[in-house]
This record gives C-alpha cells, structure tokens and sequence, in this order.
C-alpha cells in the first residue's frame, strides 16, 4: 500500500461565529472536499484543552516553539487524507479553486496554521479491525508535530520510536493504529497521528495510554521530551464531530 498524505489544519474560531462556520463546515464545505478527486477522507476534530499541569508526571517540561510567526490556532484539526501530494499541489488542483470561491467563510477560521505530512511508518495497534486504513477519520485521535535541534536528534528519535514507542503501539489500550509523519510543508518536520477507537471523558492526551503499554523496553536514551520542541499546544487530542 502506498503512503497516505496527510494534511492537518488547526484552526480556533470566535465564539459567535462557531455555530455557523461548523454548519456550513459539515453541511457543505467538508463533503465537497471529500468529493474531490484523489482525497481518501476528511475528518474534523474538536480539541480537548490541555490542563495547567506538567504534560507527563515524572517526565521533563514539555517544550512548545517561542517563535511568533508560527499561527497558534489549537482548537479545531481537520485532518484531510489524499492519495499523492499531487492532489494538494498539481497545477490547476480543485482543492485551491475550492478554497478561493470560499475565501468568505474560512477567513472565519482564525490563527490558522497547516502542514502536509507524507507517512514515514504505520504500526497497528490491537483495534485495527474496528477501524481498517482507508475507511476514514478514527473517532478520537492525538495529533503531534513538532521539531528537533540537530541531526543528532533526529537519529536518537528515530531509534527511540523503534525502540520504544513502536513496540507499545500493538498494546495500547483502544488504538487503531499509528503513523509516524514527516512533513512536506509546514514548521514541523515531524509528526505523528495516533487513531483511537474512544476517549475518555476526563482525558485531554492519549500518553498514559502508552505509559501504561510498558513493555520492558528498557529505553537508555535520552528521554524525548528533552530535544523535541512542539508547535503550539501540540500534541493535540480530540474526538470526531465530523463525519458523525
């Protein structure tokens, strides 16, 4: 199977404009999208607000870019899934001409910030016959993106996924599967897209999940929160409000 291309949009909207701009979102915007030619699915997340706690008890402060041009809109994702980057970038592509006749209503998506991520690797998880790839948008999921120092982080992060993210994949409780992204476009090189079956109620990130899934990895790295720097509130966890 070849890679899926990702494309994630996070956006926040004023309070006075929500009921309307996700009417329109569900009631037309998004089922052109998914018509158009080369798109697999489209699904529109609504994102659980992070607490002000320490991300991960026990681990180092979780670090998110201090740079102020990068848009910091955290509450909406919608996550489009394409067979080849030419449906987002190949000349005269109906995905810009659609955006153009419909300038109006996504001017109302505020701080808005996007990245195309190609697939680097997908591990399935114990739920993957709930959910088979291809067949949409999971109903919850955990979005990161975020980026790294040196060379020399990135080669510690890509054995640490291998040596110990990946392995807890299989076990972890209520996932479909997960992607480990590389970006074509966007500030974050890296990015990763955990599919859930549900979410808890009083969950607003997926990491206990995976602190729970412990293995006896047995990891002698660095840990990951140590080089990484996320993009703003990244990584993002929500539930599906679209397509119901």
């Amino acid at each position: 199977m070849l890679p899926e291309i990702l494309r994630a949009e996070w956006f926040d909207i004023h309070r006075e404009n929500k009921v309307r701009l996700w009417q329109w979102l569900h009631g037309f915007f998004l089922n052109s999208l998914q018509s158009q030619s080369g798109i697999n699915w489209v699904a529109h997340y609504e994102i659980v607000p992070h607490p002000i706690t320490q991300y991960i008890e026990g681990a180092p402060q979780k670090k998110e870019t201090k740079n102020t041009n990068i848009p910091t809109g955290w509450e909406n994702l919608i996550v489009t899934s394409a067979s080849s980057p030419s449906v987002f970038f190949g000349p005269g592509n109906e995905l810009n001409k659609m955006e153009e006749q419909n300038a109006i209503n996504l001017s109302m998506r505020e701080n808005y910030r996007s990245a195309i991520f190609i697939e680097e690797e997908v591990i399935n998880g114990p739920e993957q016959d709930k959910k088979p790839q291809g067949t949409g948008g999971p109903p919850a999921m955990q979005f990161g993106s975020y980026n790294v120092d040196s060379v020399a982080d990135d080669i510690e992060l890509a054995k640490w996924y291998r040596g110990e993210r990946f392995p807890r994949l299989a076990v972890t409780r209520g996932l479909i599967r997960g992607r480990k992204l590389l970006s074509i476009t966007g500030w974050a090189k890296h990015g990763v897209f955990w599919e859930f079956i549900d979410m808890d109620k009083k969950e607003y990130s997926f990491e206990l999940r995976f602190v729970e899934a412990d293995r006896g990895e047995n990891w002698n790295g660095r840990h990951v929160l140590e080089y990484v720097t996320h993009a703003p509130g990244s990584p993002h966890a929500g539930k599906r409000v679209w397509p119901k």
